[in-house]
C-alpha cells in the first residue's frame, strides 16, 4: 500500500465531528475540558495544542520544572512494560485493565500520582478513591480526566480532545489489511514516535471509539503497540499488523503526538590525524560523567555507539530550535571500561530551524571545568530528521 493510497482513504473518511461528552451510565461524569491556556506558545495557529506533552506541560502547577520530552516519552514507554501481563478485564478495573484503563494507568505512573502501586502476577493493585480522582491527586493533570481507570471512556477522550484540544498527527484512516511493511510506510510518513496514542474504530463514523493503545515503535523491523488485549487476555506488546488482521473491530485508526518528532544528529571519530593510533570515548549526559549515554569509537563499532549515531535532540518552547548539551572523556585504555582521562569537554549543541526538515547546526567544545574554548562549526542546511554522523569526537586537547 503506498503513501499515495494512504492519501486517498484519508481524504474519503468523513471529517471528525466535535460533540459533546458521551458516557455509558457505567462512568462518572468528568469535568469539562477546553483548549484555554495562558501557555500559547504551545498552540497552533488554530489554537490547538500538537502533542499531549505540551497539553499536560501548559496545565501542570510548574511548566518551567516538568519532565522534558525525552524523560516523559522514556517514562510513558518504560510504565508500559511495568503493566505488561496485567491481565484484561471488560468489568472493574481496580485490579485489572481495560484497555483505556491501561492507557490511564500508564499515565498516572508516569505523573507520580499513584498511591501505594503494587504488582502481583497478573494484577495490580493501588489507593485510589476513582470517584474522588480529581480531587485526591496531587497534580492538576488529574482534573482534565485523561487518565483514571474505569473512569474515562475511550469515546469520551477523542470527543473531547482530539480536533477539540489537540491536533492529531494524522486523522482517521481506513487500517483494514495493512501488513507490517504498510504500517511502518505509514508510521514513517506521518513521522509517528514510540509513545504516540492510537484511537481505534471498527467504522468511519465518529459515534464510538471502541480501542486505544500507545505505539511502541519499530522493533526487529516490525510496529509494534502496547494495549490491553481482550483477544490475549492481557497487556501485551503486539504488532499491529497482527492487531488488524485477527481483530474485526479495529478497521480504522487515529494517531495522536505524544511529543515532538525530535531532531537527529550523529557523532564520530576520526583517526586521519593519528591513524596509527585507537581512541574511544565515552559520552555522558552530565559534567561529573555519572550518567554514561555510551561509547564510541575511530577503528571499530562499539555495542552502545549506535545511539551516538542518532541522538534524539526535542525541540525548545518555540519549537523553532533545538539545544543539547553531551560531555565526553577519551578512555585511557580504548574499548574497555574503566580508567578514564581527567579531561572533561563540554559540547554544545544547537539547530536553528529554516525549513520543515532543515536548519543551522552550530556545535562549540569547551572544558568541563574551566570553559575553555576549543572549537566550533556551524552547518548550514543541516537535514535533522535522518541523523547524520556530523559532530567530531577527538582530544582536543
Amino acid at each position: 500500500m503506498s503513501v499515495k493510497s494512504f492519501i486517498v482513504k484519508a481524504i474519503a473518511v468523513c471529517s471528525v465531528c466535535v460533540v459533546s461528552a458521551c458516557f455509558a451510565g457505567a462512568y462518572i461524569n468528568p469535568v469539562s475540558v477546553s483548549a484555554d491556556s495562558d501557555h500559547s506558545f504551545y498552540k497552533t495557529d488554530s489554537g490547538l495544542f500538537t502533542t499531549l506533552y505540551d497539553v499536560f506541560k501548559s496545565r501542570s502547577d510548574d511548566p518551567d520544572n516538568f519532565q522534558t520530552q525525552e524523560e516523559f516519552r522514556w517514562n510513558v514507554l518504560y510504565n508500559c512494560s511495568e503493566l505488561e501481563g496485567v491481565e484484561y478485564t471488560y468489568g472493574n478495573q481496580d485490579h485489572y485493565l481495560g484497555c483505556e484503563g491501561f492507557v490511564s494507568l500508564v499515565f498516572r505512573k508516569t505523573f507520580g500520582t499513584l498511591y501505594d502501586f503494587e504488582r502481583t502476577k497478573d494484577k495490580y493493585s493501588c489507593k485510589f478513591d476513582r470517584s474522588q480522582e480529581h480531587i485526591l491527586a496531587c497534580s492538576p493533570v488529574d482534573q482534565y480526566e485523561v487518565y483514571r481507570p474505569g473512569g474515562t471512556s475511550v469515546t469520551w477522550l477523542y470527543k473531547n480532545y482530539v480536533n477539540v484540544i489537540i491536533e492529531p498527527r494524522y486523522d482517521k484512516i481506513n487500517v483494514e489489511g495493512m501488513n507490517n511493511c504498510d504500517w511502518i510506510e505509514f508510521m514513517d510518513y506521518i513521522a509517528a514516535q514510540p509513545g504516540d496514542i492510537i484511537f481505534w474504530d471498527e467504522d468511519s463514523d465518529d459515534q464510538y471509539w471502541t480501542h486505544i493503545g500507545i505505539y511502541a515503535g519499530v522493533e526487529d523491523g516490525v510496529a509494534m503497540m502496547w494495549h490491553a488485549s481482550s483477544i490475549k487476555g492481557a497487556v501485551v506488546k503486539q504488532s499491529l499488523e497482527e492487531i488488524t488482521s485477527f481483530t474485526q473491530y479495529l478497521d480504522y485508526a487515529c494517531v495522536v503526538a505524544l511529543t515532538d518528532v525530535p531532531a537527529r544528529v550523529g557523532l564520530y571519530v576520526d583517526s586521519l590525524g593519528n591513524p596509527e593510533k585507537d581512541f574511544s570515548y565515552s559520552i555522558y549526559d552530565d559534567p561529573e560523567c555519572t550518567k554514561r549515554l555510551g561509547r564510541i569509537s575511530n577503528v571499530c563499532d562499539l555495542n552502545d555507539g549506535s545511539y551516538l549515531n542518532s541522538m534524539a535532540i526535542f525541540p525548545n518552547d518555540d519549537k523553532m530550535s533545538y539545544d543539547l548539551t553531551i560531555y565526553v572523556r577519551r578512555d585511557m585504555v580504548p574499548y574497555t571500561e574503566g580508567g578514564t582521562d581527567p579531561e572533561v569537554y563540554q559540547v554544545i549543541i544547537h539547530i536553528d530551524v529554516t525549513g520543515h526538515d532543515k536548519g543551522t547546526l552550530t556545535y562549540s567544545v569547551y572544558g568541563a571545568d574551566d570553559i575553555r574554548f576549543y572549537c566550533s562549526r556551524t552547518i548550514d542546511n543541516y537535514n535533522y530528521m535522518p541523523g547524520y554522523r556530523v559532530i567530531e569526537i577527538t582530544d582536543y586537547r
